[in-house]
């Protein structure tokens, strides 16, 4: 996925970073989605398939206000495949 080219007509386009482990091995190959101040969500079961299903949801991730984008606009992958979905995290 990183060596793919960013979408050019992305209001944000999400940034990829590789990591070694998101301790879902149940659920096969894992994503995250994560940025300060908004709901983190781990994926689970997907595939090279997936990749066109994955970016398009990481956009409107990155598009929606806190982190929830609506239900109905996600990719079905997202709806059915959540592994957890994670809070913000306040630090005080």
């Amino acid at each position: 996925m990183q060596a793919l080219p960013a979408d050019t007509n992305a209001p944000q386009p999400p940034v990829i970073k590789a990591v070694e482990c998101l301790s879902a091995c149940a659920r096969g190959c894992a994503i995250a989605l994560a940025r300060p101040g908004s709901w983190t969500y781990v994926y689970g079961n997907m595939s090279e398939a997936d990749v066109a299903d994955i970016l398009l949801g990481a956009q409107g991730y990155v598009a929606s206000a806190d982190g929830i984008p609506p239900w109905r606009e996600r990719p079905t992958i997202f709806r059915k495949q959540c592994v957890a979905r994670i809070p913000p995290l306040e630090i005080v």
